[in-house]
Parts: structure tokens; C-alpha cells; sequence
């Protein structure tokens, strides 16, 4: 996987173990926020993270539970 957009995520995830997808969208900035809802989705369906449905600003972020 080099996606820039998950690289970003994955590693906002191991720093703070949750975040929510709002911290997300400031982080990447307003060129990439058309991209984010379908970079989250893209990592949920392969088990790469797990999300609060539904997918929105306040949605918190975090690796699934093993």
C-alpha cells in the first residue's frame, strides 16, 4: 500500500490509537478532502481500520479489535 492519503491516516492512528476523521481532513488540508471518505472506506473493507457509522466529520478512527 502507497496511498499518501492512508499513509497519513495509518500513522496519525499508531501516534494517537484514535482520531477522528475531522483531525484527519485538517491534517491533509482542503485538497484532499474529496479523497478521505473514500481512502476511509477503501481501509475499512480491506480491515486496515474501523470507523463509527455513519461516515462523517465527528467519526472516530481506530485500528480494529484483533
Amino acid at each position: 500500500m502507497y496511498e499518501p492519503t492512508q499513509e497519513i491516516i495509518v500513522a496519525e492512528l499508531r501516534l494517537r490509537g484514535t482520531a477522528q476523521m475531522a483531525d484527519i481532513a485538517q491534517i491533509l488540508g482542503p485538497g484532499f478532502a474529496a479523497l478521505i471518505p473514500y481512502d476511509i472506506q477503501r481501509m475499512q473493507a480491506t480491515g486496515l481500520l474501523s470507523y463509527d457509522e455513519p461516515l462523517g466529520p465527528d467519526s472516530l478512527l481506530r485500528f480494529p479489535q484483533a
